[in-house]
């Protein structure tokens, strides 16, 4: 007799239950793909069956509607058979919309649901690469689906810009133009050609019509599957594509789709219209989530806390935000009820990779903006500078000046574009960075008329710097090196010419470290005081400025609490009283003198380096501001000591301490036979300070004249574009002075028109504005566009803009740098670098932010979400 068959234990049981789940999904698809895979061999008898019936909108949604109607027709076969058989049908219906649910579900925006889960189910490259569809690219759509078909078909193409960037073939050296965009008519007018669209992953251009309604065989042609490229033989083959039968019917039935979508008379209506009802709250949950995320961007706070569950302790700001909000708005609040209260995994679009989305998509809309008004500008400006964040990575800020005209205002921009990461430090490498970033944005480096970073070698060296490589390529990129930075490297280099100086500099910084480095002291000093001391560097020249200024203010108070501290010694520690004895002992008639005549001198440099920083200062205002400086630094050379030496002798009698300069002691050199044996005359204290204040201002002189030569003579250049100059020149004058500047910029400007337009612009100028012979180049710009006159006078126009996008200083670097490190702090210091650069375009350029219509954002995440509906 055969042994008896072991039963199964429950473990077996319960795996195979588990497995079961997937088994029926993987039967699904390849169900779908086979009926699929069917319907396309036999398109052509199906049109033919149901053209009595329904009119067709086309191969492809025959076919899927077939599908969902085949229990239709079983059910009305068996009326009169047993209610068993309809039931039956019925399931199949409800299974068959569930099959194409989940296959299309790869193709909208995965949320990821793990708001009420303990863990984490890890994603596969394969689903990411599925999930991420650049729906602007036809090379990178998916394999056609029913939903993604009508997916498209509500979106419509995407109409690229004719003036972007297309990349140059290696082969032949060719590349698309813009202009096969429209199509031209014989009586001259121009249609835009919608279904032509162009795919930068694949540089190839396709047919929209007939990517989504084209069966297996006609997606082989042209401008279909993986498209089209014979750039040489774009003449005859884009008229012949748009000329062919299959291309117009294609055509016809994206146009047909299109409208039964819209008035809701497709075979599917029930279908679309729960997507419609289930999109309208999907919009409403979404705009709040899309406002909530700006708000946060907009003022820099951090989304995320230590729970990602909304409703929990040190959930975040952001669902801090949405639990308010759902407070006094009924969907919202509905929605997080919902996922509170649910134990299985729920869809929220509250997660961190759903930020991450939304926020990209909001730095991308800003970012295009910014292009967008660039190309329109054509003329730029490149600004670079670099520093370090707080992970230890290398952050190279990028900022793009150019010049915006709209509605006859002009707007000198310079725009913040991203924090590039870079482990470059040569000129070289620095500068294949910057070329392939401004590649990738789509702008033409050969438009570029400036750069401008800061005095390092490995920036603005004349050989192997980034400057020197950019010229090689583009040589009308003038580069003027940052005026803020010259102007703070000569200070810095005057307050080092003498030991004398570097003394007095380090005592106002031992004064301030000194009450600076205990609480009671800064206590004492803040009971008197309504100006606080200040700490200088000499990164920052205005900080030298701010420490003299305060210490010269209030040094009556300073001196009086450092003589109490002597004074009183028991009531301080040893180590106060003994610092306090040694800054009493240096502070004499020589510091005093020095700090009033440092202080005049930071004054004037001061205002100049802030007027510098303003980010519409053009280079002709610049240029006389600095000669102003220099004025007033030689007028300071003649009489400014003296003025100094009185005033320091007045605070030297009302703090009761020597109005004489100590003498120091004379030092006796030993002789030579060769030298002269008359008696050598010893210099007095007073003579040796002079001496070093004038050394000093000679150091400031010498260093300004010399380091904005260069900007000088490009200002010189264009200086016959203005009021002062023009109004006093003659014929043969302007002659001169325009065919010099058009030979200059001869691909931007014609010599001769260059110079009967400024000819005739002078007289006109004279009685147009008021003020004629104070006028800049601005000013100049802004009579042309106010009042129309472009068309007239072009080439002084386009002059004008070349001039005006040159850069005066990188100082919106700096201030990018500043919202770095408020953005990517201590506590977010593991921020990915694409998140970062988003949050801070939002910041930054919050006026654009603000501005742009995220509707259309809203709804394509709507309508993602909406088409996930299950009917079960």
């Amino acid at each position: 007799m055969s042994p008896s068959k072991k039963k199964p234990s429950g473990a077996w049981f319960e795996k195979k239950r588990k497995e079961r789940p997937k088994n029926n999904i993987k039967s699904s698809i390849m169900l779908s793909s086979w009926i699929n895979k069917k319907y396309d061999e036999d398109n052509t008898i199906n049109t033919e069956q149901k053209k009595d019936d329904t009119p067709v909108t086309n191969i492809e949604s025959t076919i899927i509607d077939d599908r969902y109607n085949l229990t239709e027709d079983s059910i009305q076969n068996n009326d009169n058979n047993d209610p068993t058989t309809s039931q039956v049908n019925n399931e199949l219906y409800i299974n068959n919309i569930e099959i194409e649910s989940t296959i299309d579900d790869r193709y909208n925006l995965i949320e990821d649901s793990t708001q009420n889960n303990d863990y984490n189910e890890p994603t596969t490259s394969q689903e990411s690469n599925e999930i991420n569809i650049n729906f602007n690219d036809p090379g990178c759509w998916p394999t056609m689906t029913s939903r993604f078909r009508d997916l498209m078909v509500e979106r419509g193409p995407y109409l690229m810009d004719q003036n972007n960037y297309f990349p140059v073939n290696d082969e032949d050296g060719r590349h698309f133009d813009g202009k096969w965009f429209y199509k031209f008519l014989n009586n001259g007018e121009k249609v835009r050609r919608q279904w032509l669209l162009y795919s930068k992953s694949k540089n190839a251009i396709f047919c929209f019509a007939c990517l989504l309604f084209s069966n297996n065989d006609i997606r082989k042609s042209t401008c279909s599957n993986n498209g089209f490229k014979d750039w040489k033989h774009l003449n005859p083959s884009v008229a012949e594509h748009e000329n062919s039968k299959n291309h117009k019917q294609n055509f016809l039935d994206w146009k047909e789709l299109e409208k039964r979508l819209r008035d809701c008379k497709t075979i599917d209506y029930v279908l679309q219209n729960s997507i419609k009802n289930e999109k309208e709250k999907w919009f409403c949950i979404l705009k709040v989530i899309v406002d909530g995320i700006l708000f946060c961007a907009k003022n820099n706070l951090a989304l995320r806390g230590s729970s990602d569950k909304i409703g929990e302790a040190n959930c975040g700001i952001f669902l801090s935000l949405m639990e308010v909000i759902s407070h006094y708005n009924p969907i919202l609040l509905a929605h997080v009820k919902h996922i509170t209260d649910s134990n299985k995994p729920t869809i929220s679009y509250f997660s961190h990779k759903i930020q991450n989305e939304i926020i990209c998509i909001m730095g991308q809309q800003v970012r295009q903006t910014i292009f967008e008004q660039i190309k329109k500008s054509k003329y730029f400006s490149i600004l670079f500078d670099c520093t370090p964040d707080k992970s230890h990575q290398e952050q190279m800020s990028q900022i793009i000046r150019y010049v915006y005209i709209s509605n006859g205002e002009i707007m000198i921009k310079e725009s913040f574009i991203d924090f590039i990461c870079t482990n470059e430090k040569s000129g070289s490498g620095i500068s294949n960075e910057i070329l392939n970033t401004i590649r990738n944005n789509g702008l033409d480096i050969m438009d570029c008329r400036g750069q401008c970073y800061d005095n390092g070698a490995n920036m603005a060296g004349s050989i192997n710097g980034v400057q020197s490589h950019i010229l090689r390529v583009n040589e009308l990129a003038t580069f003027l090196p940052c005026s803020a930075h010259s102007l703070n490297l000569v200070g810095v280099h005057a307050a080092e010419v003498s030991p004398m100086m570097i003394t007095f500099f380090g005592l106002i910084q031992n004064i301030y470290l000194f009450f600076s480095g205990s609480t009671s002291r800064w206590k004492l000093l803040m009971q008197t005081m309504k100006i606080t001391l200040k700490s200088h560097c000499d990164t920052r020249w205005s900080t030298k400025k701010q420490a003299v200024s305060a210490l010269k203010l209030n040094f009556k108070h300073v001196y009086d609490i450092l003589n109490n501290i002597v004074t009183n010694m028991n009531d301080f520690n040893k180590n106060t009283t003994t610092s306090a004895q040694q800054i009493l002992k240096q502070i004499n008639l020589k510091f005093l003198c020095l700090l009033h005549f440092w202080d005049s001198i930071l004054g004037q440099i001061d205002k100049v380096n802030l007027s510098l920083q303003n980010q519409n200062q053009t280079i002709d205002v610049a240029t006389k501001s600095l000669e102003g400086l220099i004025e007033c630094i030689q007028n300071i050379r003649e009489n400014g000591f003296e003025n100094a030496l009185n005033e320091a002798k007045k605070i030297a009698i009302l703090i009761n301490i020597p109005t004489e300069f100590l003498t120091t002691r004379k030092i006796k050199r030993k002789k030579y036979n060769l030298e002269s044996n008359e008696t050598e005359t010893n210099k007095s204290s007073e003579t040796i300070v002079k001496l070093q204040c004038y050394q000093s201002l000679d150091s400031i002189i010498t260093s300004l004249k010399w380091r904005f030569e260069k900007k000088s003579n490009i200002s010189s250049n264009f200086s016959f574009l203005s009021g002062r100059n023009l109004s006093t020149m003659g014929i043969d004058d302007i002659k001169k002075w325009s065919d010099d500047l058009a030979l200059l910029y001869s691909v931007d400007l014609n010599g001769g028109e260059l110079y009967t337009e400024v000819q005739s612009f002078k007289f006109q100028a004279s009685r147009l504005i008021e003020s004629f012979k104070t006028a800049t180049c601005y000013d100049f710009l802004k009579c042309i566009h106010q009042h129309s006159l472009k068309d007239v006078y072009p080439n002084l126009e386009v002059a004008l803009r070349i001039f005006l996008t040159m850069p005066v200083t990188t100082a919106t670097c700096e201030r990018s740098f500043s919202k770095l490190k408020i953005i990517k702090n201590y506590l977010r210091s593991t921020m990915g670098q694409e998140r970062l650069s988003n949050l801070a375009i939002i910041s930054i350029e919050q006026e654009i932010a603000s501005k742009i219509d995220y509707t259309s954002i809203i709804e394509e995440f709507a309508s993602k979400k909406a088409r996930k509906v299950k009917f079960v």
